[in-house]
């Protein structure tokens, strides 16, 4: 997600609410408690990761 960090526990509760399989903050978005209980209900959670340094550095590809 590209949001402000003030707002990135809401975002992340709704993900949780709608069932996503995981939530992914992008570089320079955190939020700790957002992240605990993001985790604490089973979700994937990455925060403050930039998903085109990761993508090549974990050997994956974009998915068309």
């Amino acid at each position: 997600m590209f949001v402000n960090s003030a707002l990135a526990g809401d975002i992340a509760d709704q993900a949780v609410a709608l069932g996503a399989k995981a939530v992914w903050f992008q570089l320079g978005v955190i939020d700790e408690a957002a992240y605990d209980r993001t985790r604490e209900t089973g979700l994937q959670m990455v925060m403050d990761r930039s998903a085109g340094r990761e993508i090549p550095r974990l050997g994956l590809r974009d998915i068309p």
